[in-house]
C-alpha cells in the first residue's frame, strides 16, 4: 500500500478558511469549478503521491489534519481517486476536517479534560469517568485521541456532558453534513467516477490498452500517458490524446526498448488531466535500435531531379527524415531535409537541384527534434541544365476559396520566374498579409507543391499568403487573398445577452432563462450568483454549461434573501459579454 500524505494547515490559514454554511449542490446544480464531469461531492481526492482532501459540495476541498482524522471518517484508502496536479490545484482549500462525531473521545496535552466530539466540531466536556465509561465501554481510556494543540482551533467548546444521552449520528453521515454544505451521504464505490484500464501485447513492440469509463463523460475526450516510471502524468510524459468521449482503446507501436512500460488514461479537460485510470504495467521485447532493424536507400537521377525510395522492416512512428548534402553521410540536424510525417510512405522526389552536381542522400527514422536510425549513404549525379536559382525577380500568384461541399479552404498557386527550393509556408491570419514566423502556417517541403487545403477553420474572414521558404524565414510573398468560411457567428463584438428569470416557490428553484443577439458562444455560458450586485466569473458562484445552444439554468437550495444572477459568454478561464444583472428574491 502507498504511504498516504495527510497535510495540516498551519493556525493562521486555518483561521482564515474556517468553514461555513454553503450552497448545497444537487444533481441538478453541480458545479463545474473543476471542469471535471467525474468528482462529485464526497468524493476523497489526491494527486500523484501527495496529500489526500475531502471533496466538499461547496467546490472547495478539506484537510486531513492526520491520520487518524481520517479513519474515524473511513476505514480504508479503497475510495481515493487519483486527479491531475492542475486540477487539484484549481480546487481551492476549504479547512480542515475535524473528528466524526462520536466516533472518538479527544483531548489536547495542554489540558486534562476529555471531550466528547459533537456534530460541527463541538467538543463537550465528559465531566465523568462514570459517563464515558457508559459511553465507551469499561475501556473507554483507549478510545481518547491527543488532539495537537494546533488544531484545536478548528474545534467549538460546547455545554458539558452530564449524562450519557449524545446526539444520534448515523452511519452514512458525510463530512458534507457535518460542515453543513449538503445534506447527503457520500457516494459509494460503485457511484464514483472511475476509468478502469487493461492492457496487453500485440507483439515484441506494440502494446494495446483498453478502457472502461464509469459515471461521467468525458466531453473532451481522454489523454492515455506512457512513462518507463509508474503513475505517468500529462502534461510531463510521453501521451497520446483521443479526442473522442467515445474512444475506448488505444494502441502503441514502435516500443523498441525491451522492458517495462507504465500507462494511465485520464480525463481530459483542456490543457490538464481530470482523475486518472489505475496504473497498467505492459511489460515488452522490444528489439534494440541497432539489431535487427534496418532502413535500405536506394535513388537515381530522372529528368534533372533525385527520385528516392527505401524499403523497411518497421515503422517509424512520426515519419522520415530525407536529408541531403555535397558530402557523404548527411545528417538531421545540421543538412537540408525533406519531412515526410507518414509513417507509410517509402519514396521521396528532389527537384531544382544543381546540374552536373553529385549529391549524398540519406533516409532516418524520425523521433522527434532528432534521428534514430539512419540508412546507407546514396550518390544520385544531376544531369539536365540548372533550374533558375535567382529569384529576385520572382512572383506567385495565389488564389482561393471555401468549399462548402468538403467544409475546406482550398488554395492554387502559380511561381514565375523562380524556383523555391525548400518549398513554401502557407500563412494565415485574421488580420492582411500574414508572415512566417509569426502567424499560422502549413509548410510544404516539395519545391512543385502548388496547392494546399485548410480544414477545421471557425466560422469568419480569413487571410492567407504563399511564401518562398529560405529555411527559419520567408523570401518572396504571395499577394493577400481573402477567404470567407461561413457559418455561425463568432465576431461578438456587437453581441447581447438578455436574462429573465423567477423564484419557483412550488419546486423552491429559481429558473433562469436567456436569449442572445448577434453571438455565438463557442465554449458555452457561465451563470454566475451572489448577493451583491453584478456578480462575475471568476470571483463568484456558478454554474457551467458548456453547450453554446444552452439557455435555461435552475438553481436550489438558496438562502433566503435576495439574489443576483448574470449570465456571461464564457472564453476559457474568464468571460466576455455579460448579461443584465437580475434581481430574484426568494422568502
Amino acid at each position: 500500500m502507498k504511504k498516504l500524505i495527510f497535510t495540516s494547515l498551519m493556525v493562521l490559514l486555518v483561521i482564515s478558511f474556517m468553514p461555513i454554511p454553503g450552497q448545497a449542490i444537487t444533481a441538478e446544480t453541480t458545479s463545474t469549478k473543476t471542469e471535471s464531469q467525474a468528482l462529485k461531492p464526497g468524493s476523497l481526492i489526491k494527486a500523484g503521491t501527495g496529500s489526500v482532501y475531502y471533496y466538499g459540495a461547496d467546490g472547495k476541498r478539506y484537510v486531513f489534519p492526520n491520520e487518524k482524522t481520517y479513519k474515524t471518517w473511513f476505514v480504508s484508502f479503497d475510495f481515493i481517486i487519483t486527479i491531475g496536479d492542475e486540477l487539484l490545484g484549481s480546487v481551492p482549500i476549504g479547512g480542515n476536517v475535524t473528528y466524526k462525531p462520536g466516533k472518538k473521545l479527544v483531548k489536547i496535552q495542554s489540558d486534562p479534560k476529555v471531550y466528547y466530539v459533537d456534530k460541527n466540531g463541538l467538543l463537550r466536556h465528559v465531566e465523568t469517568a462514570e459517563i464515558a465509561k457508559q459511553l465507551y465501554g469499561s475501556d473507554w481510556m483507549y478510545m481518547v485521541d491527543d488532539i495537537p494543540d494546533a488544531f484545536f482551533i478548528n474545534y467549538t467548546v460546547g455545554s458539558p456532558i452530564k449524562t450519557a444521552e449524545t446526539t444520534a449520528v448515523d452511519y452514512n453521515y458525510s463530512i458534507n453534513q457535518d460542515k453543513e454544505l449538503a445534506d447527503q451521504p457520500d457516494p459509494s464505490i460503485s457511484q464514483l467516477g472511475s476509468i478502469e484500464l487493461s492492457g496487453t501485447t500485440i507483439d515484441a513492440t506494440t502494446a494495446k490498452l483498453n478502457w472502461t469509463v464509469n459515471n461521467f463523460y468525458s466531453e473532451k475526450g481522454f489523454k492515455v500517458v506512457m512513462s518507463n516510471q509508474p503513475d505517468p502524468v500529462y502534461p510531463g510524459n510521453d501521451f497520446h490524446y483521443l479526442s473522442s468521449p467515445e474512444t475506448r482503446s488505444d494502441k502503441w507501436h514502435d516500443l523498441f526498448q525491451s522492458g517495462t512500460y507504465y500507462f494511465r488514461v485520464c480525463e481530459y479537460l483542456d490543457g490538464k488531466c481530470g482523475i486518472y485510470s489505475n496504473n497498467v504495467a505492459i511489460t515488452m521485447g522490444g528489439t534494440s535500435y541497432n539489431e535487427d532493424r534496418y532502413i535500405k536507400l536506394s535513388g537515381t537521377n530522372i529528368d534533372t531531379a533525385a527520385k528516392l525510395s527505401w524499403t523497411t522492416n518497421f515503422k517509424s512512428a512520426k515519419g522520415y527524415k530525407v536529408v541531403v548534402s555535397e558530402n557523404t553521410n548527411p545528417v538531421y540536424p545540421g543538412n537540408d531535409y525533406h519531412y515526410l510525417s507518414s509513417p507509410d510512405i517509402r519514396s521521396d522526389k528532389w527537384t531544382g537541384l544543381t546540374a552536373g552536381k553529385t549529391y549524398h542522400f540519406r533516409v532516418c527514422e524520425y523521433l522527434g527534434g532528432s534521428c534514430g536510425l539512419y540508412s546507407n549513404d546514396v550518390t544520385v549525379t544531376i544531369s539536365g541544365s540548372a533550374p533558375i536559382t535567382d529569384n529576385s525577380n520572382g512572383t506567385i500568384t495565389l488564389s482561393g476559396s471555401w468549399n462548402d461541399s468538403k467544409g475546406k479552404v482550398i488554395l492554387n498557386w502559380n511561381v514565375n520566374n523562380m524556383y523555391s527550393t525548400k518549398g513554401f509556408k502557407v500563412v494565415k491570419s485574421n488580420e492582411p498579409n500574414p508572415v512566417y514566423p509569426g502567424n499560422d502556417y502549413h509548410y510544404l517541403s516539395n519545391p512543385d507543391a502548388r496547392s494546399d487545403k485548410w480544414t477545421g477553420l471557425n466560422a469568419g474572414t480569413y487571410h492567407f499568403r504563399v511564401c518562398e521558404y529560405l529555411g527559419g524565414a520567408c523570401g518572396i510573398y504571395s499577394n493577400d487573398i481573402t477567404v470567407t468560411v461561413p457559418g455561425k457567428i463568432t465576431d461578438n463584438s456587437n453581441g447581447t445577452i438578455t436574462l429573465n428569470g423567477y423564484y419557483d416557490q412550488s419546486l423552491d428553484k429559481v429558473r433562469l432563462e436567456w436569449t442572445i443577439g448577434s453571438l455565438y458562444s463557442a465554449k458555452g455560458f457561465k451563470v454566475v450568483e451572489s448577493t451583491q450586485a453584478y456578480p462575475v466569473y471568476p470571483g463568484n458562484d456558478y454554474h457551467y454549461l458548456s453547450s453554446p445552444d444552452a439557455r435555461n439554468d435552475k438553481w436550489v437550495d438558496l438562502s433566503s434573501g435576495t439574489h443576483h444572477f448574470r449570465v456571461c459568454e464564457y472564453l476559457g478561464g474568464s468571460c466576455g459579454i455579460y448579461s443584465n444583472d437580475l434581481t430574484v428574491t426568494i422568502p
